[in-house]
């Protein structure tokens, strides 16, 4: 009966020893939740140049509350279907891009790096990012995958859409 005993106690340590590691391996996955935002950024003019100005410059809302920033970083030389060096704008059909980006937030920063294409012919455009910095409260974002599209209007030199950080 002693032995049946020792038995029955190592089982139910067992048992309690895979719940606990089931329990803290859930936890991380229901703290790493998807945030959820849209994003409106305006054209800036006078991007690039010796001083790197930024290309869109705006604010960030939903699970994130904050600024949002693109700077023009690639390719070169463009890669762009239909580009004619001479009529930039109006010669593409399909303009590529790599673009650095920032969402500043009071409760920390997110920096990453992004690559899309915008098409001509109705002006969506469709991006992925990878979450390349982190700090604050979102540092567990560091690695993570980062989804945008959208739609520009030049009368409004508006960009904006869901972005989406997984």
């Amino acid at each position: 009966m002693n032995n049946l005993k020792k038995i029955t106690l190592t089982k139910g340590l067992c048992v309690a020893l895979l719940a606990s590691i089931f329990f803290l391996a859930v936890i991380p996955t229901t703290q790493a939740k998807p945030l959820r935002c849209e994003m409106e950024v305006y054209f800036q003019f006078d991007f690039g140049g010796p001083n790197n100005n930024p290309i869109w410059v705006g604010y960030i809302h939903g699970d994130l509350e904050g600024e949002m920033t693109f700077w023009v970083s690639g390719p070169d030389p463009p890669k762009d279907v239909g580009y004619n060096s001479e009529n930039f704008i109006s010669d593409w059909n399909v303009h590529f891009f790599t673009e650095d980006w920032e969402i500043v937030t009071p409760y920390g920063t997110i920096r990453g790096i992004d690559k899309g294409c915008t098409v001509a012919a109705n002006w969506k455009f469709r991006m992925n990012a990878e979450v390349t910095y982190a700090d604050g409260i979102y540092g567990y974002l560091v690695g993570h995958q980062v989804h945008m599209n959208g739609q520009i209007d030049w009368a409004l030199l508006l960009a904006s859409g869901p972005v989406n950080i997984n």
